[in-house]
């Protein structure tokens, strides 16, 4: 029930980033750009965004994690 229930949340989280803009960088990436495309959509540094995205890993028990592989293969380079 809970596999569902993340494919559900992970599901909807990754069709909302596509309906507002955001996108991957190719040019200030280390992993996959998500976070610079993120720090880009909202004017923040991508460091910022990077370190925010890796307390949210080790909080969330690794469901970032798998909301950050999905955006990496779904959104568009930019």
């Amino acid at each position: 029930m809970s596999g569902i229930l993340f494919l559900i949340i992970l599901g909807v989280a990754t069709y909302a980033c596509h309906k507002n803009g955001f996108f991957t960088s190719e040019s200030n990436k280390v992993i996959g750009g998500v976070c610079a495309g993120i720090g880009a959509r909202f004017s923040l540094a991508p460091n910022l965004v990077r370190v925010l995205a890796v307390i949210a890993l080790l909080a969330s028990a690794g469901v970032v994690g798998g909301l950050y592989l999905a955006l990496w293969v779904s959104l568009p380079k930019r």
